[in-house]
């Protein structure tokens, strides 16, 4: 095998003073280079002959104790064996390149599926931009659609579709309540105009001016109390109400309420119980706020109910609650009416509008104050 001068397998024989004993035929007129004074086993790459190869000394034959350090070097020798490593290195760079190829080729394909999957993932979320974009205050009706949205964006989608529909709402009972404050005011208004350029057309008589003043004061009392009452519930729905707190007995605001409205009680027939209360009712509120409360809630029970009729007003505390309950013998609310009754300028009967005077704002103005005490 090392005698082929064409084989990639060298050797060679060295004494240690570097003198070739024996080399293979491969080696023809080159030598493996010898590191004299080297006693060491040893490995090492190198170029031979411009081709790369590894190569390993052993060194051999022990020297004993007698002897000068000439004598040394002298007995023993060293072997030398080398492999050309061409084929080997060229098979790793092909691996290298191939490595390398394989990398760049996965990272462009995982590229690749990312902008993919990405694109397929985000596509949803543009959907739902899209639809946000195109809603407005004068299109409120659109929602996220839901068919094809995944999982993790169905629970944001949902999310904003609710959203938009308490917006809707909201949108609307501000229009609704433009719009009924337009109506509720016109009239009034209507009133005055008309009473004052009638009574102007021509001289009239002094009693004639006073009627004509006493409908011009009605209309613009009416008036004045529906300004005074949308005032009061702007008020009480801000986001920042300031309320003077303090330990009230609702026993005393509810008598309070009652003695207020007593005349208009008696004007109507109407009698107000108030026995059925329970001994100690105190509750930390706004006293000018809880006594306007229970004052329209009367009102209503006495405006509201049948001549010789009767309202009942009882109170108790339950668990962490002061229930408060006002019932009349009046014509009462329909079933179908009770989402509404809140809502404002909202009146049950509209045939019976003219004849009992409000504006539709009392309960609203109640259930913000109920709200604002945590009730």
């Amino acid at each position: 095998e090392y005698r082929t001068p064409t084989s990639g397998s060298f050797f060679q024989v060295r004494r240690r003073d570097g003198t070739t004993m024996a080399k293979s035929a491969s080696l023809g007129g080159t030598e493996l280079p010898f590191p004299a004074d080297d006693s060491r086993t040893h490995s090492s790459t190198i170029r031979l002959s411009g081709r790369p190869v590894r190569l390993i000394n052993f060194p051999y034959g022990s020297v004993g104790e007698e002897g000068n350090a000439e004598n040394k070097r002298e007995q023993g020798f060293v072997v030398q064996c080398a492999e050309d490593m061409g084929d080997q290195l060229d098979l790793l760079g092909d691996f290298r390149a191939v490595l390398v190829g394989a990398v760049l080729s996965v990272m462009l394909l995982s590229a690749l599926g990312g902008f993919i999957i990405a694109k397929k993932a985000l596509t949803p979320v543009l959907d739902i931009s899209e639809t946000i974009d195109r809603i407005s205050e004068q299109d409120l009706t659109r929602r996220v659609p839901l068919q094809g949205v995944p999982r993790e964006l169905k629970i944001l989608a949902v999310s904003f579709n609710r959203t938009f529909t308490r917006m809707e709402e909201a949108f609307n009972r501000q229009k609704r309540f433009a719009a009924d404050a337009s109506h509720e005011l016109r009239t009034p208004l209507s009133v005055i105009l008309s009473q004052s350029e009638i009574t102007l057309r021509k001289e009239r008589t002094a009693e004639e001016y006073k009627n004509t003043l006493n409908a011009i004061v009605q209309a613009a009392l009416a008036m004045s109390s529906t300004v005074r009452k949308l005032l009061t519930l702007t008020r009480l729905t801000a986001d920042k109400v300031e309320l003077k707190l303090e330990t009230l007995d609702v026993r005393e605001l509810i008598n309070d309420a009652a003695r207020l409205l007593r005349p208009l009680a008696e004007q109507k027939e109407v009698g107000i119980d108030t026995s059925q209360m329970s001994a100690s009712l105190l509750v930390h509120g706004d006293r000018e706020k809880l006594l306007e409360l229970f004052t329209n809630l009367l009102d209503n029970s006495i405006k509201y109910n049948i001549p010789g009729g009767r309202v009942h007003i009882s109170a108790r505390k339950e668990t962490e609650f002061l229930v408060c309950e006002i019932k009349d013998t009046g014509i009462g609310i329909p079933e179908s009416a009770l989402d509404k009754v809140f809502d404002r300028f909202y009146r049950v009967d509209h045939s019976r509008s003219k004849e009992i005077d409000g504006s539709g704002l009392g309960l609203s103005i109640c259930r913000a104050i109920a709200g604002l005490h945590g009730g």
